[in-house]
């Protein structure tokens, strides 16, 4: 970290934060904020790890760190250019250095969307915002800064478009070799001028070597025995490759299936005792040998026990499609490991995967037959209806969803069958209309709930020797005062060290999410809804976090409030627009009021989206949809997200969309 200012202490100068010459001392590391940092927001957190021994102060306050030894200290930015000392005091040696960040005022956009820039930079400067200089592997790239607005900017020879905020960006091609990139502003009779250069690998090089890491399996492998096993390896093209196993197979010929790919399936077959090796290949009969990583032929699935509250399973080993969570001390049966993830066995026809780092081995854990579950009671608890199922010492992997038509939660328990059928439903007023149980696979039991109403929130998960379902009853809803009987969180996304997207010109999503954010709690205030707020400040919170706030609040509905970024490679220009998600039937028509409000601000939308993979929409005990406000990476977009009247109307489409699915819902007339 660069430093700004140093004292002398004695008779050494010894700047915070760096490391030379006292490596054998553990030292103090600032997560938050990073040097020259610009914040939007009146005050930031400032975050970092203080080693055991050491007393850090901060302003010359000193900041008392958790079990951890991580230490939070709000503080207040009340000039411009803010200079914050730290000193770091270790018996008789003091560190010190000076953080320096910049506090902005807030933008304006005119009714004539003219924007008024109010943090114009005081000299003519070129801040490239990426990629970095240095080799660079895609075809494509933005190459994004700022700079003064009214300057004339040029990219090489042509004219590079230079926004109301100073952002700039270019979409473009990246060739095979050097690429380079000559910025040069221009302001008055002043010129700046900076050079990007982008180093690209040709992908069409023929290989000269043996990629000896391309060798499958490249990490440690387990596999079922019966299965087929995927082998290859990458070198120059046109050899004679041979593979071995030892313990299972000869040696055998490779196909290149393409120019420098070889590969092969093999079928393991007739193995009755687990086999521990690597593969290894050869392109000669006295060439070199190149090993793979260890592979391990299993002969039968193997005991495990999820370590961790949010053990998630996967469909595949990318981590791109997410099936369902799973609680701890969940039985799983594996059936291979590959890529540091288990496979393991649902039911007699359904795979998928775990984290391998959150399971451990655990002989007990394997299931020799079905396990039988036992009967079913039910309760009504404040506005939850609640069914206890008994399960035992126990506990298997299962997948609640919520399902539209009909509308119904569905159950499934991988592994179990019917014990004692038995259920017991509450004598009084219930949020639930029927249950239907069946048993569709040989070891999955399902159970359907279909609801008296819409849902306004359920759950799953263990207690004890119980797996407990709620569902939750509607509130009363008057149509003379819509509020006041809902209860509502409101999450400005990111914060502290996680700023989440970026702007161009340095605008963290974190600060464009709190602002607007406080403006909605105003107005949902003002029409007297109980309000929370899962943080009011510039403050890290993990998304568990959140979600356990919002929990205690019990509140009804929970508004995640983002801003966007594309994905690497696409056009900065093309992505823009607001949008929403949300993961559960439930909570679509919390979209649905809300969009076409989005599609009133002045910008573009992008679409509803549905996506089961977000921690915080796959909440389900309140109503739960994320709002995408606009694409900070977008310079128009970014202008309206730093304006005031931008984020007053985005408040204002968030508090519309509210109140018309609150009219719609009422229950007295």
């Amino acid at each position: 970290m660069k430093n700004i200012m140093r004292h002398i202490e004695l008779s050494l100068v010894v700047p915070l934060f760096i490391l030379a010459g006292a490596a054998e001392i553990p030292r103090l590391e600032i997560l938050h904020p990073q040097q020259d940092m610009q914040f939007w927001v009146d005050s930031i957190e400032i975050a970092g790890d203080i080693p055991p021994g050491t007393e850090v102060r901060v302003a010359g306050e000193v900041v008392t760190p958790d079990e951890d030894g991580r230490f939070r200290h709000l503080f207040l930015l009340d000039q411009p250019k803010v200079l914050i000392p730290i000193t770091e005091i270790r018996g008789a040696r003091v560190f010190e250095d000076t953080l320096r960040v910049y506090h902005r005022n807030p933008d304006h956009m005119t009714p004539d969307s003219i924007f008024i820039n109010n943090n114009l930079p005081e000299e003519l400067e070129i801040h490239l915002r990426g990629p970095r200089e240095g080799r660079f592997k895609h075809p494509v790239a933005n190459l994004s800064g700022r700079t003064h607005p009214n300057a004339t900017l040029f990219l090489n020879d042509d004219t590079l478009k230079v926004y109301g905020s100073g952002a700039f960006t270019a979409h473009v091609q990246i060739q095979p070799g050097e690429n380079h990139f000559e910025f040069r502003a221009i302001l008055d009779s002043l010129a700046v001028t900076e050079t990007l250069t982008l180093s690209r690998p040709d992908p069409n090089q023929e290989l000269t070597e043996w990629l000896i890491k391309s060798a499958l399996p490249r990490k440690e492998r387990w596999i079922l025995s019966g299965e087929h096993l995927q082998v290859g390896i990458r070198g120059p093209s046109g050899k004679k490759v041979r593979y071995k196993i030892p313990g299972v197979s000869s040696w055998q010929t490779l196909s290149e299936i393409s120019p420098g790919n070889y590969a092969a399936s093999i079928h393991l077959l007739d193995i009755d005792e687990e086999i521990n090796t690597r593969i290894i290949y050869r392109t000669g009969s006295f060439s070199k040998r190149i090993k793979s990583a260890a592979l391990r032929i299993i002969t039968d699935a193997l005991g495990g026990l999820s370590i961790h509250e949010d053990t998630r399973v996967f469909d595949s080993t990318d981590n791109g499609n997410l099936l369902f969570p799973l609680a701890d001390s969940v039985s799983l049966q594996i059936i291979g490991l590959e890529d540091q993830m288990y496979r393991i066995k649902l039911g007699n026809y359904r795979t998928a995967y775990v984290r391998a780092e959150r399971v451990v081995l655990d002989p007990h854990s394997k299931l020799t037959s079905p396990h039988f579950l036992g009967s079913m009671h039910s309760e009504n608890i404040l506005d939850w209806t609640i069914f206890r199922i008994h399960t035992g010492a126990r506990r298997l992997p299962f997948e609640i969803k919520e399902k539209a038509v009909p509308a119904r939660l569905e159950l499934k328990v991988y592994g179990a069958k019917q014990g004692w059928e038995w259920t017991i439903f509450p004598e009084d007023d219930s949020a639930l209309k029927i249950v239907e149980r069946s048993q569709p696979q040989d070891l999955v039991w399902q159970m359907d709930f279909f609801p008296n109403q819409n849902f306004w929130g359920w759950f799953g998960r263990y207690e004890g020797e119980y797996l407990v379902i709620g569902i939750r009853k509607a509130p009363l809803i008057s149509a003379d005062s819509l509020f006041a009987n809902i209860r509502i969180e409101i999450d400005p996304g990111h914060g502290g060290w996680q700023r989440g997207a970026r702007g161009i010109t340095g605008y963290a999503e974190a600060d464009a999410n709190l602002r607007y954010c406080l403006k909605l709690e105003k107005m949902l205030l003002d029409a007297g809804a109980t309000v929370f707020m899962t943080r009011r400040n510039d403050s890290q919170l993990s998304l568990p976090k959140r979600a356990e706030i919002a929990r205690n609040d019990s509140v009804h509905i929970f508004v995640m409030a983002h801003n966007n970024a594309p994905g690497a490679g696409t056009d900065l220009l093309l992505a823009k627009g607001a949008s929403t998600f949300y993961t559960w039937p439930s909570a679509k028509a919390l979209c649905d009021k809300i969009y076409p409000h989005l599609g009133e601000m002045g910008i573009d939308t992008s679409g509803k989206v549905v996506r089961y993979y977000y921690y915080l929409t796959r909440q389900s005990e309140y109503l739960v949809y994320l709002v995408e406000g606009a694409f900070m990476t977008n310079p128009p977009d970014e202008m309206f997200l730093l304006s005031e009247e931008g984020l007053e109307s985005l408040a204002r489409a968030a508090y519309l969309g509210l109140e018309d699915f609150l009219r719609e819902n009422t229950s007295t007339p």
